[in-house]
């Protein structure tokens, strides 16, 4: 990764579940052999995508359209902005 900024991740975002949850949550992420964190991260991230189409305008949408241009991810920008 040759001129790349790394991510510094230091914030935090909690979720309140059941332990039921929790429990098919880590057993999902250890199925997919990936971090829970990641996987939830990758799940939130995701869905701010595909709400975006529909609500532009949303708080946490320009959160997420603002984390894409600083991270260089033009190509899924350029198609939040065409749908």
């Amino acid at each position: 990764m040759a001129n790349k900024k790394l991510i510094q991740r230091t914030e935090y975002f909690k979720i309140r579940m059941s332990k039921e949850e929790k429990e098919l949550f880590y057993k999902y992420a250890e199925d997919m052999q990936i971090n829970p964190s990641r996987l939830a991260r990758n799940i939130l991230l995701k869905e701010a995508q595909s709400i975006s189409s529909k609500i532009l305008y949303k708080p946490t949408v320009k959160a997420y359209i603002k984390y894409l241009e600083i991270t260089n991810q033009y190509d899924i920008l350029e198609a939040i902005k065409t749908n």
